[in-house]
């Protein structure tokens, strides 16, 4: 079977009409003939689910730092079953304000979206991803401790927080080139949900092993 890429629309007229014919042209080529045969049912989904680094210790990481000084990998949205590589095989300790939660991705995952300061621009984030529960205990414990914190009850149906609240949260380092451009040079992903600004705004910690109040 070949592996399923994820349908995406460009229905935004922000997206301008050159992102629009790009993002046609990938969503109508099947991922077989773009030279790379894999049977993910998503894009790199062995290593978003792995459990596997669980247990390494944490290094701190901080949003301001990813956004500015962590390089990005050269995987695109055609490396359906890259390998972790580099960054990626190391756990961070990130605390951030949790501005969306997105619990219904195609996916599974809950999509948790992060800004440095409660005040700052929703844009100036970067994702942190608890895969489904039935790919581990430890996801299943993760996601319990986020609703503890964060009441997900009261989200709006965009996933917005009621209000800005500050998480801790410790994950592997992942890079999701899912969402670059097809083109060298291209300066910002898209359609990652809010957090576009940069290349560097593809580094999430995907999967997230453990979640915490932050420390003062």
């Amino acid at each position: 079977m070949a592996p399923r890429c994820y349908p995406r629309t460009c229905g935004s007229a922000r997206s301008g009409g050159i992102i629009c014919f790009a993002l046609s042209w990938l969503i109508l080529l099947p991922c077989g003939a773009r030279g790379q045969t894999c049977r993910e049912p998503h894009y790199r989904w062995s290593e978003k689910i792995d459990t596997a680094l669980a247990a390494l210790p944490a290094t701190p990481a901080d949003i301001a730092g990813i956004l500015t000084s962590w390089a990005p990998r050269s995987v695109a949205r055609t490396d359906m079953c890259a390998p972790r590589a580099g960054r990626e095989d190391s756990v961070f300790v990130l605390t951030g304000w949790v501005r969306r939660i997105q619990l219904h991705e195609s996916d599974g995952d809950w999509h948790i979206e992060l800004t440095a300061a409660a005040s700052a621009p929703v844009t100036d984030c970067v994702i942190v991803e608890i895969p489904a529960e039935r790919y581990g205990a430890v996801y299943r414990a993760a996601r319990a401790a986020l609703a503890t914190l964060v009441d997900t009850t009261r989200l709006s149906a965009r996933g917005e927080a009621a209000a800005p609240v500050q998480v801790r949260f410790t994950g592997a380092a992942f890079f999701d080139g899912y969402h670059q451009l097809p083109w060298p040079g291209a300066p910002h992903p898209v359609l990652h949900g809010r957090c576009n600004a940069s290349l560097r705004a593809l580094w999430e910690l995907h999967p997230i092993y453990k979640v915490e109040p932050p420390r003062r």
